[in-house]
């Protein structure tokens, strides 16, 4: 198994992770992009508990603000970890160094909106959810179905 650590987990390619975009659009062909300099990381009892934490953070606390979400983004944009797929369209797309894979919970347009949810390459950390307090959280929650929104 630890054959493929720090090169591109072979199911990548099922996935068609790693495709380049950019020149699909203007000569109708994909790119390789480049592999990153750090090594792909491999899902562990760690990255999962962290990432349930984030899931859970988003729950009881709501998204991060419109900034955090924007200021995370443009960090993920830029980055040459970042991939996107084939299979599982993504506006952001996602992380190669994450350890997640390709699957609809960790496209990056839905990490980037977990308080807890921190980079795996260090670039941003945690937020404040936009419901800090639970109760906060159940009455915009209760709100939203009384009026029907």
């Amino acid at each position: 198994m630890h054959g493929w650590i720090g090169t591109m987990h072979p199911m990548n390619e099922y996935y068609g992770v790693g495709k380049n975009y950019s020149s699909t659009r203007s000569t109708g062909k994909t790119e390789e992009a480049p592999v990153p300099s750090e090594p792909v990381r491999v899902a562990s009892v760690g990255n999962v508990a962290s990432y349930l934490s984030a899931e859970a953070s988003l729950h009881l606390h709501g998204p991060v603000s419109d900034e955090t979400f924007a200021a995370r983004k443009a960090l993920c944009v830029g980055c040459p970890s970042r991939v996107l797929s084939d299979q599982l369209p993504d506006e952001i797309g996602f992380c190669r160094s994450c350890g997640c894979g390709v699957s609809e919970r960790a496209k990056l347009t839905v990490k980037l909106t977990m308080p807890t949810a921190t980079c795996p390459l260090g670039k941003w950390g945690t937020a404040e959810g936009r419901h800090p307090k639970v109760l906060d959280r159940f009455k915009s929650w209760a709100a939203s179905r009384l009026l029907g929104k």
